[in-house]
């Protein structure tokens, strides 16, 4: 996102009159004064001023003048608004899309106001409208209406390139095959002339006729069997391909970026996305140069056997392309529609289906089967008006191609009986009409079937297009662990203009474990994210004995953490492939090992198959204290350097916490250990514990250390006590 836009002159004429200082920061916000939308308000600063121009108003304001700015949220959007004098004064307003844009020249006027001119904010976030028309993105990153048209086109064709031998095959079957239909209908107009119109046939001549024919017949239709499964081959080899490669690519990306889009969103976009190419290839591709093949080698007989006629034949092509072109945008259009309601509805199944317990505890069945025919009812009426417009669309198309059929009936049959023709050959041209109509009214279809792919190709380009944000460098090291971690000075938020984290330092030795707590959404799973680098710092560093975390090899430091978390996640599987997902090259005497040491050896024995019992989808078999300690003994098997417990016992009962409990002394023994917990009584055996709050660490310490001090983390264990004695 640009934060330095360029003044219209009027604007740039008005700010040099005031002063010679260059814009630092320049925006355009799309709302004026009063609140109305509008294209020409621009607002931003110089080291010196701040200024707001709009058609009917400017505003230049001294910088020496201003206390401080404000970003305020609004309900629909934000205003930018400035203290003078103690008193707050609105200057500028936007709409929820230019709400980075405000976040970040309030962040930055205020560093000038603090005299720090040299530093600059950036604002990384993609822009979710098209710079160049201004239209909402459709959930990707380029505009389907400023796009290059061509370039999915290319990467289709870059897509077939590794299968040339497959495709040439298939291109050598369309000539013969296009040859032999022409063929067959100069045998029928030599049959007719030579034996039918003369009289002089046999019946030799006849079953000659027939041989020729049906031999004719016969190779074309083994032609096309064998080029239908070499295209249905490609196609399935190509989906293929591409399901692995998008797969693959989404399990590179970085949270941030996956977190961007839904599940079900992903995953129509790897089956179903690349199905519509798939189909594109077996149905589409391999065909449209057979058609192109025979209609070009048509055009040219039938210029050759009478041009007149030909003309005739061709005398509705501009208008059928024109008309084609003209509705060509709004096909685009309406499938992108189709797509988005395709995802929103994908997107609430995966998410009823994923949550069906709770849909079933709160009895809200009904609710959610209505929301979700809602959503099915809206895709229902983008598909039937989608269907209506080309129920109305390919007649009209088809009407005008067989217009020149029926100007070549006319005046072929003039020309026979003026003798200017054999019957022979207006049965040949007019054959060739019918084969022409063929190629023409297939192609008539074939823009829908290409922006129903391209769309599908943008979508998954999208995905592939990502670039990964945690990766390892090319000089990276494989840093054996020790365990010292040093924080200095981190900045970190989701959105880069609104910090969770401001500032935090801590420093961490070998085999120490740090509580983490505080107030929710303060920020500590974003500080142990940022630990695993899950995410990457915006300002600061993290280093871990003394290397900072980015000189190390991702895959490497990410093997060396354990992570036990609060809603433990087990794949659809056995006892035994959940615990050895961490290891799979695991003996089956280490996964026991692993399992003892984790408390869970014993319930596994009782399960009907022991180690290889099937859990289910997330372990739904399994209780919360059981689930656990599998994920327990999942960490205990790579035997981490680093350990993660993300409130690891607050949903267990008191019988299953004592177990876990005891399994994660086991596990945190020489390791350096962070557990966040709101349960504070779990943390009192935390070397330190750390509060955080206001985006920093407010208070570092032990146990009662902390309690001596009387401040946030006093304050949260008496209210905790308070509650405790309440609920007694």
């Amino acid at each position: 996102m640009k934060l330095n836009l360029t003044l219209p002159k009027a604007y740039k004429d008005k700010l040099e009159k005031v002063t010679v200082e260059p814009p630092v920061y320049c925006i355009k916000t799309d709302l004026n004064s009063k609140g109305f939308y509008s294209d020409n308000v621009y607002v931003g600063t110089t080291l010196t001023h701040v200024f707001y121009f709009e058609k009917s108003k400017c505003e230049i304001i001294p910088i020496g003048d201003c206390e401080i700015f404000y970003c305020r949220n609004q309900v629909n959007g934000a205003v930018l608004s400035y203290k003078v004098s103690g008193e707050e004064i609105m200057l500028a307003r936007c709409t929820m899309n230019k709400i980075a844009h405000f976040a970040c020249i309030t962040k930055g006027i205020n560093l000038i106001i603090n005299g720090n001119t040299q530093k600059r904010v950036t604002l990384n976030e993609k822009e979710k409208i098209c710079s160049k028309c201004g239209r909402i993105l459709p959930g990707t990153k380029r505009c389907p209406k400023c796009d290059n048209k061509h370039s999915n086109i290319k990467r289709l064709l870059n897509i077939c390139k590794p299968h040339l031998p497959i495709l040439s095959v298939v291109f050598f079957l369309m000539l013969i095959g296009s040859a032999l239909s022409l063929f067959q209908q100069h045998v029928l107009r030599q049959f007719i002339d030579n034996c039918l119109r003369t009289g002089n046939g046999t019946l030799n001549n006849v079953l000659i006729f027939l041989a020729v024919y049906f031999s004719i017949l016969l190779l074309t239709i083994v032609g096309m069997l064998i080029r239908h499964y070499l295209c249905n081959k490609l196609g399935i080899k190509i989906a293929s391909d591409l399901r692995i490669t998008v797969s693959n690519h989404i399990q590179t990306l970085s949270m941030s970026s996956i977190q961007k889009r839904s599940t079900g969103e992903l995953i129509e976009r790897v089956t179903g996305d690349t199905f519509n190419v798939r189909r594109f290839i077996t149905d589409s591709f391999c065909n449209m140069f057979s058609q192109l093949i025979t209609l070009i080698v048509l055009v040219i007989v039938m210029v050759i056997m009478n041009w007149k006629l030909a003309l005739c034949a061709f005398a509705f092509a501009p208008l059928i392309i024109v008309f084609s072109r003209t509705f060509w945008p709004k096909i685009r259009k309406i499938y992108h529609r189709q797509w988005r309601k395709t995802d929103r509805m994908q997107n609430k199944l995966q998410d009823v289906l994923s949550g069906i317990r709770i849909v079933k505890t709160y009895g809200k069945e009904k609710s959610e089967v209505m929301e979700f025919d809602r959503l099915n009812d809206e895709l229902r009426d983008v598909q039937t008006s989608n269907e209506k417009f080309f129920a109305t669309f390919f007649p009209i198309l088809s009407l005008l191609i067989a217009f020149g059929s029926y100007l070549i009936v006319y005046l072929g049959g003039r020309d026979v009986l003026n003798g200017a023709m054999t019957p022979g050959q207006l049965m040949q041209f007019i054959a060739y009409s019918g084969m022409l109509l063929g190629p023409l009214n297939w192609m008539s279809f074939l823009p829908r079937s290409i922006v129903r792919t391209t769309t599908s190709l943008e979508r998954i380009y999208d995905v592939l297009d990502e670039k990964p944000e945690i990766v390892s460098k090319s000089n990276a090291i494989k840093h054996d662990i020790e365990g010292n971690i040093r924080v200095t000075d981190a900045v970190f938020g989701y959105r880069s203009y609104d910090p969770v984290l401001d500032g935090v330092s801590l420093e961490v030795k070998q085999g120490e474990m740090i509580g983490l707590v505080g107030s929710s959404g303060c920020g500590k799973s974003t500080f142990i994210n940022l630990i695993m680098r899950l995410y990457d710092l915006d300002e600061g560093s993290i280093e871990v004995d003394g290397i900072n975390i980015k000189d190390i090899d991702v895959s490497h430091y990410h093997s060396q953490i354990g992570v036990v978390l609060q809603e433990t996640f087990l794949f659809g599987g056995t006892v035994l492939d959940n615990i050895r997902f961490a290891k799979p090259n695991a003996s089956f005497e280490e996964i026991i090992s692993a399992a003892k040491s984790a408390n869970a050896h014993e319930f596994i024995c009782k399960l009907p198959d022991g180690y290889n019992t099937y859990i289910g989808e997330k372990g739904h078999k399994l209780s919360g204290g059981e689930k656990q300690r599998i994920a327990i003994a999942r960490a205990i098997l790579t035997n981490p350097k680093i350990l993660i417990l993300d409130e690891a016992t607050s949903a267990l009962d008191t019988e299953s916490e004592y177990q876990v409990q005891q399994a994660l002394e086991r596990l945190r023994k020489n390791r350096t250990t962070f557990a966040i917990a709101h349960r504070l009584s779990t943390l009192r055996c935390a070397d330190r514990i750390a509060v955080i709050n206001d985006k920093k660490i407010a208070e570092i310490g032990t146990h009662n250390e902390l309690l001596k001090l009387k401040g946030i983390y006093y304050g949260l264990v008496t209210a905790q006590l308070k509650m405790s004695k309440t609920a007694e």
